[in-house]
């Protein structure tokens, strides 16, 4: 005699939606949140390439406009206009041989998502011996 199985499957049918409606939740919390740090890794790698542009053109021409201008060539990946350029330490005197231009470039944007916050800061740090 067989027994049949269509009671079960209609109880395990609902056991899945339960599953489910549990996990859910979390894995898309998760790929929210990876997609959201791999956007802030990127916003960072771009604004520290982009001091060190602006540390390496400071150092060679002394001129913050042109520096500024190959900062924002050196991030193309970003939105140019939401960086600041410091050039408060990024003098280099002719009578200091082996003095260091230092470029601090600043982010302030919104984030991707919102998940971590509505803006991000990121701070990039640049620097580049006097004379190339």
């Amino acid at each position: 005699m067989k027994r049949s199985n269509r009671t079960s499957d209609n109880g395990e049918r609902g056991a899945v939606a339960v599953e489910f409606a549990l996990v859910a939740p979390i894995l898309i919390a998760l790929i929210i949140a990876i997609v959201e740090f791999s956007n802030a890794y990127n916003i960072q790698v771009s604004v520290t390439q982009a001091s060190r542009e602006a540390a390496r053109t400071m150092a060679i021409t002394k001129d913050a406009t042109k520096a500024t201008t190959a900062g924002k060539a050196g991030a193309p990946s970003i939105n140019s206009s939401l960086l600041t350029f410091d050039y408060s330490s990024a003098t280099c005197p002719a009578a200091t041989p082996g003095s260091t231009a230092v470029v601090t470039v600043k982010y302030s944007g919104s984030s991707l998502t919102g998940f971590f916050g509505p803006s991000l800061t990121v701070t990039g740090k640049g620097a580049m011996q006097c004379g190339g």
